[in-house]
């Protein structure tokens, strides 16, 4: 049977307490749920667990029949394994990352355009770079082999005077008609030009 207002009202329960009640009701009943829910939870994690369990029964008995017991060792190998791994992977990963520093300062010095220096490094084949001591081995070498590879990239600059202007007349006078000119006239002439 429900508990409701009415029922509470014909025991002679006053309205107020009668919310009082039904609202200590409600609690008590969603409280009972939210066990129930969380009983209902924990099944499915038992299940779960009891899958582990019968996984991790599994892993023991190949590692019984591989000599290891309790199967550290092929765990330990494993991770040993693993974490090596990602240590040369780290170490030629910082490998590459300073052979792609130098090798760009190398094309840099060589000359090639500083806007085309990404696209060249897109491009280029590193394979047969090595680096030492943090330099490039053969660097001079290499940069003639990049002076001629990337010819097209390397602006070439050219010094070119300016125009000349062309030259005043000088202030000089224009030579005068011989044929009009007095013996005086051309003798006076003549000693002003020396």
């Amino acid at each position: 049977m429900a508990l409701t207002r009415k029922m509470l009202r014909a025991m002679g329960i006053e309205d107020e307490k009668a919310d009082e009640i039904i609202e200590a009701h409600a609690e008590t009943v969603d409280a009972l749920k939210a066990k129930a829910r969380e009983a209902g939870d924990g099944a499915g994690k038992a299940e779960e667990l009891a899958k582990q369990v019968e996984q991790l029964k599994a892993d023991l008995a190949k590692a019984q029949e591989k000599g290891d017991p309790d199967g550290f060792k092929s765990k330990y190998e494993e991770e040993h394994k693993a974490f090596e791994d990602y240590k040369a992977q780290v170490a030629a990963k910082d490998a590459d990352r300073t052979k792609r520093s130098l090798y760009r300062k190398l094309l840099a010095k060589a000359g090639v355009d500083p806007k085309r220096l990404d696209a060249v490094m897109r491009v280029a084949d590193l394979s047969k770079v090595e680096v030492k001591d943090g330099a490039i081995q053969g660097a001079d070498e290499l940069e003639k082999g990049i002076k001629s590879d990337w010819a097209d990239f390397i602006p070439t600059t050219s010094t070119q005077g300016a125009e000349p202007a062309t030259p005043p007349k000088g202030g000089a006078e224009p030579e005068p008609d011989l044929s009009k000119m007095t013996a005086t006239e051309y003798i006076d002439w003549k000693h002003s030009r020396k």
